[in-house]
């Protein structure tokens, strides 16, 4: 095999791979959600909020998870209602506010999450940090890639509904 051939092998085993391994993540959260009586990005939410172990603007919540300012708001009510998050003023944006996690109400549904993410460490430990760079290098360009057509797309719609509205 030439090296171009090898190459291009190696190209698609990683792109079934990381396919593979992202829907195997949307399955893990539905059936984490459904297995704590949530809603798939509900779930989504706590784990970023866990995960982040600090307080979250709305805006960075939404930014992370693909949402838009109005569905954000509904997310963070079902989530306070459900006891899982807390509204604090935002001590650098006196009319902003952070949410948190009551890492407490959320110990149940956070337990799956936590686990498998011991999982991963125990795999990532298997790696040099050379190998690591360069996995986190290619993680972190295919993130920005689909943050920016996720930019895209969200002003495109945006744009529709304007265009939409001018016409009624």
């Amino acid at each position: 095999m030439s090296d171009k051939q090898s190459r291009n092998s190696i190209v698609r085993r990683v792109g079934k791979a990381l396919l593979r391994f992202m829907q195997q993540i949307d399955a893990v959260n539905e059936q984490s959600a459904q297995s704590s009586d949530m809603h798939q990005t509900d779930f989504r939410a706590i784990c970023l909020l866990g995960g982040n172990n600090v307080p979250m603007s709305p805006k960075e919540i939404g930014h992370a998870l693909g949402l838009t300012s109005g569905a954000v708001s509904a997310l963070i009510l079902r989530l306070e209602a459900g006891g899982m998050v807390v509204r604090k003023p935002n001590p650098e944006d006196r009319r902003g506010v952070l949410i948190s996690l009551d890492k407490e109400a959320a110990a149940r549904p956070l337990q799956e999450y936590v686990a498998l993410h011991a999982c991963y460490t125990q795999i990532t430990d298997e790696f040099t940090s050379t190998e690591l760079e360069v996995v986190a290098r290619y993680l972190e360009a295919l993130r920005h890639v689909t943050a920016t057509h996720l930019t895209l797309e969200h002003e495109k719609l945006a744009g529709l509904r304007r265009r939409a509205k001018a016409l009624e």
